[in-house]
């Protein structure tokens, strides 16, 4: 990694985002790498967030009997939450004032008042500098907000893995890896994607005042007939986000269910294909997944008309304001355009977002509470170390399940129901089970321990590890070769073994198991239901596709293959085609079709309007082709980055007897927090680039509109009606189309989630052609899911009387390309014959 050049910007590269202009040219210039990204600030780092979170949570428990999560997190975060916070308020402010500049510049084109003519170029740059004004002020509070977020995010990411290394086996007997991953992935990620949100909760209600108050001034107690509209409106979408709340509840079990499955599925893959049961499984999972799908079409359907609502809500917040007004006092037409740009604002306030600021609470505070009850989860108990020498002592225990029960007693992982157990000195244990730490041969020897590398040959000779290395050629691949992650190298226990040799402990415990048209209310409501529920039913197809994928698919495939990032397709990427495509697909063409509307209307108005358009739509398409180019890449590094944290946090929990009896956890947390760092470095780097690109397109629209704003004030004669929907509809554009770029990239974003899920289904399946897959059984019953029928049956009628097995020149490996564990073996196994086959460490 690269030295960040954030470290020596000055204010004005920070404010406008240009020390990542290196990154962003080198991106587009040639294909990025790892050795790249920049590297993080100490601030940002997962030790010193982590700290920190957990000093103030570990004061909240000492203090009160009744912990709270977030008053550590306030402790921690507030001041500078706040700060943006404020930040973000007076940028929505400036629009606010912008009709009130507006109005006054279409007032100077009327026939009664030409003495304010001459100053109405002075009025447009007022204007002109409250955009840019704005665009100063919300960029970085937006930035500094997601920043806070994501910082956040990684303080309780590290805080909930140590727990995780100190959870007692009881609990951990209740708890599946699919629901510590639900619980980081889809929990943890609301902070990272909604916390810019959440200050609307208290912005949005004063802006509404302010609002209100500067239309009582232009239209008196009419302007309350187009708030009230707003008000019914707020409270239908609160009647549809509590719906919503109660279906995603329940989706969030089935979800859980399903990924509980889907985890036991992922690491007993060889029992599953040993015992065929693809088909069971696969039954299994999709009808979990028809069960859940029937939620995820009720919240989106639900959520839709929550999003519909803004955009057909235009036309009638405006007609019921100036009706009024217009029927007892008459038609002016500054009035009018001057209501219209206020309720374009005013709109967004109450339909948009204040309820996506209450929404964004109540998932952050649902999330909070989530962690808080798993980080008050019952503890893993260290034996009382009180003896004079090294020894055990038992008192009065019974051990229920013999030799199993009894160990896990002396390692502390069980406590004993009547008794005591004492021990001093250390504890070297190894598991039956071949457990793995990702890294090198020589990383899993070492175990976390200084090199010693008398120690560490000594280890290899006495594990007869040397023999093993000349069987794979060269003996520097101990060193090097990164043993398969999953446990599945049938060498896995040789590592154990030699990690315990490493180990100077004072006695060792071997584990041996035996075993547009906003006026037509139905249309605008209506229009977009059919795209939604394809996109939703695309999904279903594509985690249908992916599943079977992986069950069809050869150990040689499987074995390159991580287990967090198999479980993360199954998670993250679902999770995105479920819920966030869909509607941000809906919303970039519902907003790209209002942004054209707008431009033909004011270029038929102004035809000079229109060469302004052409090299503004010009540099929107070079500039967003430009950033795509790197951003594309840091997504998909960041995706990458992603992956380890959860192999790291699966390969934990797979081992945690063998690190906790060797007193490896602060080794395991510090390459959970390496991890950690690695997806913060490209985190941090695509926020900073998505950042300036939408600053600079921002800039582009600026320019657009002070074009716009000159053109039509010094070209009109005497139309104030031209003027105002020349400007009204300009000021339009300016939000609606800043809107659909950020739609535009988040759909590419999120695009690269169907990317990672095409990968999966393209994988080689056993055998050649995949067989084809299964319908789901509508009812869901798994007493029918779990039948399978005999297709050799169907064939004929006859079943064989005998089995019999005959192998020919069998060679096999692990992995395409790798070495033959298995080379020309071959043998036959008559109808009724016993075979034993014998499994041999080193031979």
């Amino acid at each position: 990694m690269q030295r960040s050049p954030l470290e020596k910007a000055s204010i004005f590269s920070k404010l406008f985002f240009s020390w990542t202009r290196p990154i962003l040219r080198k991106g587009y210039r040639q294909r990025l790498e790892l050795s790249d990204i920049y590297h993080i600030s100490s601030s940002d780092s997962a030790d010193n967030l982590s700290e920190k979170l957990e000093r103030e949570w570990d004061r909240e428990l000492a203090s009160k009997k009744n912990p709270k999560l977030i008053n550590a997190l306030r402790r921690c975060f507030f001041w500078r939450f706040m700060f943006y916070g404020i930040i973000l308020y007076l940028g929505e402010v400036t629009k606010a004032v912008q009709p009130l500049l507006l109005g006054r510049i279409i007032a100077s084109y009327d026939p009664d008042n030409k003495a304010e003519r001459s100053i109405a170029i002075y009025l447009g740059i007022g204007l002109c500098l409250l955009f840019i004004v704005r665009t100063l002020l919300l960029h970085p509070a937006i930035f500094g907000l997601h920043h806070i977020g994501m910082q956040m995010r990684i303080a309780m990411f590290s805080l909930i893995y140590k727990k995780t290394l100190k959870l007692s086996s009881r609990v951990l007997d209740k708890i599946s890896i699919g629901q510590l991953v639900s619980l980081l992935s889809n929990n943890l990620n609301k902070f990272d994607e909604g916390l810019a949100l959440a200050h609307f909760v208290w912005i949005a209600p004063l802006q509404v005042t302010l609002l209100m108050g500067l239309l009582w001034e232009l239209l008196q107690a009419s302007a309350f007939c187009g708030l009230a509209f707003l008000v019914v409106l707020a409270l239908f979408q609160a009647g549809l986000g509590k719906m919503m709340m109660k279906y995603r509840d329940q989706r969030a079990g089935k979800i859980n269910e399903r990924l509980v499955i889907t985890s036991e599925m992922i690491e007993n893959i060889q029992s599953v294909k040993a015992y065929c049961w693809e088909e069971a499984m696969e039954k299994i999972i999709e009808n979990l997944r028809q069960s859940e799908l029937k939620l995820t079409r009720k919240a989106a359907y639900v959520r839709y008309f929550n999003s519909s609502a803004f955009f057909f809500s235009g036309f009638f917040v405006v007609f019921l304001s100036v009706l009024p007004y217009a029927l007892l006092k008459g038609i002016v037409l500054r009035k009018i355009f001057t209501t219209i740009s206020f309720c374009i604002v005013l709109r967004m306030a109450v339909t948009r977002q204040f309820p996506w600021a209450v929404q964004t609470w109540y998932d952050s505070l649902g999330a909070i509470n989530k962690i808080q009850d798993f980080l008050q989860k019952q503890e893993y108990k260290t034996l009382e170390y009180n003896l004079t020498t090294t020894e055990v002592e038992m008192e009065n225990v019974t051990a229920f399940w013999e030799e199993t029960s009894l160990l896990m007693m002396i390692m502390g992982e069980l406590e004993p129901s009547e008794g005591k157990i004492k021990h001093s000195g250390r504890i070297s244990f190894c598991s039956q089970f071949s457990w793995i730490m990702p890294g090198t041969i020589k990383e899993n020897i070492i175990f976390g321990v200084s090199y010693d590398e008398y120690r560490y040959r000594s280890v290899i000779k006495a594990c007869q590890l040397e023999e093993v290395a000349v069987s794979l050629v060269v003996l520097w691949l101990l060193r090097k070769t990164p043993p398969q992650d999953k446990g599945n190298s049938t060498k896995g226990a040789d590592n154990s073994y030699a990690v315990i040799i490493t180990s100077t402990s004072s006695y060792y415990v071997f584990y041996i198991y035996v075993g547009v048209a906003d006026t037509l209310l139905a249309l605008g409501l209506f229009r977009g239901l059919p795209l939604v529920h394809t996109l939703i039913t695309v999904s279903k197809i594509l985690h249908h596709k992916m599943l079977h994928s992986i069950l069809q698919a050869p150990m040689s495939t499987l074995n390159t293959l991580k287990a967090g990032g198999i479980l993360n397709r199954f998670s993250k990427d679902i999770a995105v085609l479920d819920d966030l495509l869909p509607l941000t697909i809906f919303d970039f063409i519902q907003l790209i079709l209002i942004v054209i509307g707008a431009v033909v209307v004011v270029s038929v108005l102004q035809p000079y309007i229109f060469l302004a358009t052409v090299p503004v739509i010009a540099a929107f398409i070079l500039l967003r082709a430009y950033f795509l180019h790197t951003s594309q890449q840091l997504k998909q590094l960041e995706s990458e980055g992603r992956s380890p944290i959860f192999t790291h946090l699966v390969t934990s929990l797979k081992g945690l007897w063998t690190l906790r009896a060797f007193g490896r956890q602060p080794y395991f947390e510090t390459l959970f927090h390496k991890a950690l760092n690695l997806h913060t470095a490209n985190w941090f780097l695509y926020l900073s680039t998505l950042r300036w690109f939408q600053m600079r397109i921002e800039m582009i629209f600026v320019i657009f509109f002070i074009a716009v704003t000159f053109i039509s004030i010094l070209t009109t004669g005497e139309g104030e009606g031209e003027v105002g929907i020349i400007l009204t509809l300009a000021m339009n554009i300016m939000s609606t189309l800043q809107w659909a770029v950020n739609s535009s990239i988040d759909v590419d974003s999120l695009m690269r989630s169907v990317s990672r899920v095409f990968k999966f289904i393209d994988m080689p399946a056993e055998g050649g052609q995949p067989n084809e897959s299964f319908k789901p059984s509508k009812d869901g019953q798994l007493s029918k899911v779990m039948i399978i029928e005999n297709q050799h049956m169907k064939k004929d009628d006859i079943w064989p009387s005998g089995g019999q097995m005959t192998v020919k020149d069998l060679t096999a490996k692990y992995i395409d390309g790798g070495n033959a564990i298995l080379e020309n073996i071959s043998f036959s196994i008559s109808p009724g014959q016993r075979v034993r086959f014998k499994y041999c460490l080193l031979c």
